[in-house]
């Protein structure tokens, strides 16, 4: 409801410096993570981004800021600790005997533990968005993985919801 637009206009409008639309800064904090791996890729990424001029010098460190605030929780930190051994982005998973497929946002694999994350940038659609996470757990539980997390990852929001599938 209006609750949420206040509280994110004032997280943008925050000391004064609203260069971007909420809109346009999750759209680049998805390519950021898109791409990276690990925390380090991340930061490697925004650099890159401001060189080629996509990010313009005043909002590469505002960029920055919004990273480490939702990397500042242990869960999203350990997503990109670095300690996989797999980390997929966006990786097709064809559905068996259906031949459709699946783009989970990031998927994270160590042994026997699978932890599959979507990230969304808008407000919430729980019920959807809980059904496609539920989708790749049962997908990656078919693949053999016998410790499975799923996760919705609303970023601009910092919040977390871990989905049982």
């Amino acid at each position: 409801g209006s609750e949420m637009c206040i509280r994110d206009r004032r997280y943008y409008e925050e000391e004064g410096r609203a260069e971007l639309t909420p809109r346009d800064f999750g759209i680049l904090m998805h390519r950021v993570f898109e791409n990276a791996a690990t925390t380090d890729e991340i930061y490697t990424a925004i650099e890159a981004m401001t060189q080629d001029g996509v990010l313009d010098e005043k909002e590469a460190p505002r960029l920055r800021e919004l990273v480490e605030k939702a990397l500042a929780d242990p869960v999203t930190a350990e997503w990109f600790g670095g300690r996989w051994q797999v980390v997929r982005n966006e990786n097709e998973i064809i559905l068996p005997g259906s031949g459709t497929t699946r783009r989970p946002d990031r998927v994270m694999i160590r042994g026997t533990r699978a932890v599959v994350v979507d990230y969304k940038f808008g407000s919430r659609d729980p019920g959807r968005y809980r059904r496609q996470v539920g989708e790749y757990l049962g997908l990656l539980r078919q693949m053999g993985y016998t410790q499975c997390e799923g996760y919705l990852w609303y970023v601009k929001l910092g919040e977390i919801e871990k989905v049982e599938g």
